[in-house]
């Protein structure tokens, strides 16, 4: 999803005069009972063929169709809603609406919504943010859309959510809902929340300051569980967006988060990313949640730094199916003269309940990919005690590539442990279970396994990453 920038040097007064005629773009339909509207600004009715129309079918998240359903068209100026026009789905889901060509403004350019910058040597460059959005809602369902222009549409509606998220560096400001009336403030540790919020495969949370708006992010609101976490944020020129999630030079396309877990769906595979800011489950080796969590200077913003016998929880997430890339930032403490683990999936070191694990084997003084017995190949060796450096900010990277496993520090590659320096992967295929095990980070159900040292930014992808991208990723985060 692209936005079209266009920028206006006019004076002062023009200024005023151009975005004083875009605010008057919708005008509410006086009907409710009807299947579509036109707008009515100037007391003038559009007229075929000078109209504009956006039209579609309202289903629900299992896609059946939901006649009756009450579509409203809004425009949005990034802070708040500005106008609107209703209608109401007919007996087969269908709607129609009618704007005139002339009213349009320019805020609907090939199907997609526009923001529009103008600029005054006065005050600099002021953005007047501009969003056409459908919202949609039928009882206790709603859902939210960009709405194409001249084509048809499918709005869903599904369960309200909660969310809540963050931005970096930001103490301030308000975060708003595209096409909804709902805001929230800004804390002053960046952090922002809603309570209820609908679901739409096409939602934008706009970041604004002082009624300027400074930034936005497109995503989807699937219909699974009852909260949605975003990660935390930071504000690209314009574009809010997180470093460890994929760039969006493919896409423009939508982000899907989904309960307690942040999660980029595209092609089937999912992104989990834990950032340390209090979102993350803690528990201890016995499975109840820590009573305390040591939050200490990470790579960026916040680390961990588990106490013995503490690790990350993620449930029964099952990355490790076939591609999978596994990595986080940690400054090490070195050996202690226990296993250290990064990365588990097990409820115990068995051969029944083990699936998978990478972490520091202090018997090899290697850093070890393995399973339980009886499968084969049941480990692959990797450098030893020295390939990652202690005391200092690493950045840790496990590939698996059709079963073959290869291990990157600092963007580089670990060769297989007692190679002679040229073989970098080694075949692993991780235990077929018949249950489902606990994924965990940074320890496991052993007291005395915790890694020894502060853990952040962990980044769990079900797809095989380019080397080109572990040392981009890499040289990104230490630029700043």
């Amino acid at each position: 999803m692209k936005r079209l920038f266009v920028y206006l040097k006019q004076p002062r007064r023009a200024w005023a005069l151009v975005l004083a005629a875009s605010l008057a773009f919708f005008a509410c339909s006086n009907g409710d009972d009807v299947a579509g509207g036109v707008t009515d600004i100037g007391n003038s009715i559009a007229r075929e063929p000078d109209t504009t129309k956006i039209a579609g079918t309202v289903v629900d998240m299992q896609g059946n169709k939901m006649p009756a359903t009450r579509l409203t068209l809004y425009w949005d100026n990034g802070y708040a809603i500005e106008d609107s026009l209703e209608a109401v789905a007919d007996s087969n889901a269908q709607f129609e609406f009618k704007v005139a060509s002339n009213d349009m403004h320019g805020y609907l350019q090939n199907g997609r919504t526009t923001a529009i910058q103008y600029a005054d040597s006065a005050r600099d460059v002021i953005n007047a943010f501009a969003g056409v959005y459908l919202y949609a809602r039928s009882g206790s369902l709603s859902g939210i859309s960009l709405p194409p222009s001249g084509k048809a549409t499918e709005v869903r509606i599904g369960s309200r959510k909660a969310l809540r998220g963050s931005m970096s560096g930001v103490t301030s400001g308000k975060v708003h809902i595209g096409g909804t009336h709902l805001s929230a403030d800004i804390q002053e540790d960046g952090s922002f929340s809603f309570d209820s919020i609908p679901p739409g495969m096409q939602e934008e949370l706009i970041y604004s300051e002082s009624d300027s708006v400074l930034g936005y992010i497109p995503f989807t609101i699937q219909d699974g569980g009852d909260t949605v976490v975003l990660p935390q944020l930071e504000n690209y020129d314009g574009f809010l967006w997180n470093p460890d999630l994929s760039l969006l030079a493919d896409a423009y396309g939508f982000n899907s988060y989904h309960t307690d877990y942040v999660r980029w769906s595209d092609t089937g595979w999912t992104t989990v990313n834990i950032e340390m800011n209090g979102d993350e489950y803690v528990f201890n080796h016995d499975g109840r949640l820590a009573d305390s969590v040591n939050y200490v200077d990470g790579v960026s913003g916040k680390g961990v730094l588990l106490g013995a016998g503490q690790y990350i929880d993620l449930d029964t997430l099952n990355p490790t199916g076939g591609d999978f890339t596994l990595s986080l930032w940690t400054k090490w403490n070195g050996p202690n003269g226990e296993h250290q683990v990064l990365f588990c999936q097990r409820a115990y070191w068995s051969d029944s309940t083990s699936r998978f694990q990478w972490h520091y084997e202090v018997n090899r003084g290697s850093f070890a990919v393995m399973k339980s017995m009886p499968g084969y190949p049941e480990v692959v060796f990797f450098g030893d005690s020295t390939s990652v450096p202690v005391g200092e900010w690493a950045f840790l990277v496990l590939v698996s590539r059709n079963h073959r496993v290869s291990m990157y520090v600092n963007g580089e590659p670990v060769a297989i442990a007692d190679s002679d320096g040229t073989e970098f992967a080694g075949e692993f295929v991780p235990n077929e279970l018949n249950r489902s095990v606990p994924f965990r980070v940074g320890g496991d159900e052993i007291r005395t396994e915790t890694w020894n040292g502060v853990i952040d930014r962990v980044s769990i992808e079900t797809r095989a990453r380019s080397p080109e991208w572990i040392r981009a990723t890499y040289e990104s985060v230490l630029s700043r």
